[in-house]
């Protein structure tokens, strides 16, 4: 996949986690849990936090809440709301001068981000 493609292009070691991140794919494993009674995607994310990860996760911390507080603000009076979830993550790659690899690039568009989608062929 491309995804998979991107991943063995980069250095694992400069890759990052951050808590809003571990927060909406814990949702979503948990949902995926009561879904069908799996807790695969349990194990894989606890795996990637306690081992893959480990020391490379990002707090949302310092000057990244207040950040994250005035690009809401910023998006709404715009008329494109952002979701706390993704205002969060927005702060914390702007504070950290960090790229976001995400699916989801029009969410994040006009924020001053550096977006990259890795499951689009050659990202």
């Amino acid at each position: 996949s491309n995804v998979s493609a991107w991943f063995r292009k980069q250095d694992f070691l400069e890759l990052y986690m951050c808590g809003p991140v571990i927060m909406e794919q814990s949702f979503g494993a948990e949902r995926f849990l009561n879904r069908t009674g799996s807790d695969r995607y349990i194990r894989v994310l606890d795996h990637l936090i306690s081992q893959q990860f480990a020391g490379r996760i990002v707090d949302f911390a310092g000057s990244v809440p207040r950040l994250a507080g005035r690009l809401r603000a910023a998006r709404e009076q715009h008329g494109r709301p952002i979701s706390l979830a993704d205002a969060m993550i927005a702060a914390i790659c702007l504070v950290h001068d960090a790229t976001l690899a995400t699916r989801n690039i029009r969410d994040f568009d006009g924020l001053g981000l550096k977006l990259v989608n890795p499951f689009e062929a050659g990202a």
